[in-house]
């Protein structure tokens, strides 16, 4: 790993590394296929390591090997390691992260996951339609700055509705909601445990999880889908230019973004 720490981020990389690895390991003992993705497989391709300004591992699996994942922690996830389920996104944390229940929480690898995108358009639109309602029900604490004042109307509602229910019922009609698409076997694919802004803003062709191949980052080797380009293409445009050094901040809203 590069010791250059000029954006205070190197801290936080050394402690995540060995949890990825260890991840690692627990996915290839368990016949478990996953991918870096997001910033981490962009910093795997154009750094082969971290992107030197981010702070935080992402991974992807499609819905096959994440029910495998979610089955085989329950029994053999490593003692040191847990589970989070806060929001709809799983997280894997230390259980000895002091920063696992912030806002945002650190420290944390977050688990996406790859869904097929309904056939019929009006269906993956109330598809989308729901998941966001969902996310403002789901949020403990809701932020608008950024959105527009129909969205935060929305915000607001979805919000105060979601106190009428509990937090394992809405996450569950989540996760339902999400896997609307799959029976069809379709072209698309996206990824609806993403942020408010992400959800039903990029669909990728579902060739690009038909294989699996290794990738270095930071001198070993993980997983990545075989179609790492047309992912990174579709998320970021031209992933391999390095933004100039203003716009080298850590972002976690990557749909559309640069990093």
């Amino acid at each position: 790993m590069d010791i250059n720490n000029e954006y205070g981020t190197l801290q936080m990389q050394q402690y995540l590394l060995p949890m990825l690895i260890d991840l690692d390991k627990f996915c290839r003992e368990n016949d478990i296929k996953y991918s870096l993705s997001d910033g981490t497989l962009l910093g795997a391709v154009r750094h082969k390591g971290f992107i030197p300004w981010d702070d935080d591992i992402d991974l992807t699996l499609d819905r096959e090997n994440f029910n495998k994942f979610i089955a085989a922690a329950e029994n053999s996830l490593p003692e040191q390691y847990e589970i989070i389920f806060d929001i709809w996104i799983r997280r894997i944390s230390r259980k000895d992260n002091p920063k696992k229940n912030a806002f945002p929480p650190e420290g944390c690898i977050d688990l996406f996951v790859f869904d097929y995108v309904p056939e019929n358009p009006r269906k993956e639109k109330r598809q989308v339609f729901l998941l966001r309602l969902l996310q403002g029900m789901i949020k403990t604490k809701v932020i608008y700055e950024g959105f527009s004042l129909p969205k935060k109307v929305m915000l607001f509602g979805s919000h105060a509705i979601g106190k009428l229910f509990s937090r394992k019922t809405k996450q569950k009609w989540y996760d339902s909601i999400s896997q609307w698409g799959d029976h069809e076997n379709a072209s698309l694919i996206a990824r609806y445990n993403g942020s408010y802004k992400g959800v039903g803003n990029a669909r990728y062709p579902a060739d690009i999880i038909s294989e699996y191949e290794n990738i270095q980052f930071e001198g070993l080797q993980f997983m990545a889908v075989k179609g790492w380009d047309k992912f990174l293409s579709i998320m970021y445009g031209d992933y391999m230019k390095v933004p100039e050094k203003s716009k080298r901040i850590t972002t976690h809203e990557h749909i559309g973004q640069k990093t």
